[in-house]
Parts: C-alpha cells; sequence; structure tokens
C-alpha cells in the first residue's frame, strides 16, 4: 500500500492534473496481467490531498536491498533478474498503446522468494 499526498500549496488546476495523471496510469495499471509486473488492486481516497493505490503482495525483498546486504550478484542471478525485468518490460512494450516505465530502478524490481 502506498499513500500519494498531494501538496496543499499546490494550486486546484495542478492537483487536478495530477489526478487525472495519476488516474489514467492507474486505469492503464489495473488492466495489466503478467507475473513480472506487480498488480494493482484499488485505488481510493483518503482525503482532499491524498489517496492511496493497493498494490499485490510480494513476499521477499527489492534489488536494492538485497544489494545493500550482499554488495554483488553473481553472474547467474544477474542474468536471471535482466530476464525477468526485461519480460516484464517487454509485456508493457506489446501492448497496443506501449507502456514507459519511468521509474525502473534497483528499488522498484522486487525479488519473490524463490524467484
Amino acid at each position: 500500500m502506498k499513500v500519494h499526498q498531494l501538496h496543499v500549496y499546490w494550486s486546484e488546476e495542478k492537483k487536478n492534473n495530477y489526478i487525472r495523471h495519476a488516474t489514467r496510469e492507474y486505469e492503464i495499471h489495473k488492466s495489466l496481467d503478467h507475473p513480472r509486473v506487480v498488480k494493482l488492486m484499488d485505488v481510493f481516497e483518503i482525503d482532499k490531498n491524498s489517496f492511496c493505490t493497493v498494490l499485490e503482495y510480494c513476499r521477499g525483498s527489492d534489488l536494492d536491498e538485497y544489494l545493500k546486504i550482499h554488495k554483488v550478484l553473481s553472474e547467474r542471478e544477474s542474468r536471471n533478474v535482466i530476464s525477468q525485468v526485461f519480460s516484464g518490460l517487454s509485456y508493457l512494450n506489446q501492448q497496443e498503446n506501449k507502456i514507459i516505465h519511468y521509474d525502473l530502478k534497483p528499488g522498484n524490481i522486487l525479488l519473490s522468494d524463490g524467484q
């Protein structure tokens, strides 16, 4: 679950633009179904300046956390991670309207137990 805060000092126009963009993004995300793309379960408003997104639970950690502990990946592990990331990105690229991730980083690469 992630809480999104709209800055209270934003103009109403900026808030509305952000909400419109986020709503479109979440509608697209809800339609995706691939084992390498985390599912969006729900989006709901908390109050006029915040809303929440609920994502599929993924047991394990992320690549950033893993690298902080282990420092490096073996070549085999690296190939496995890259292959799975490419699988998810390829799926996004195969959509009728191509989807760009925009925030691909180790902290957003989830490592599920045993995968």
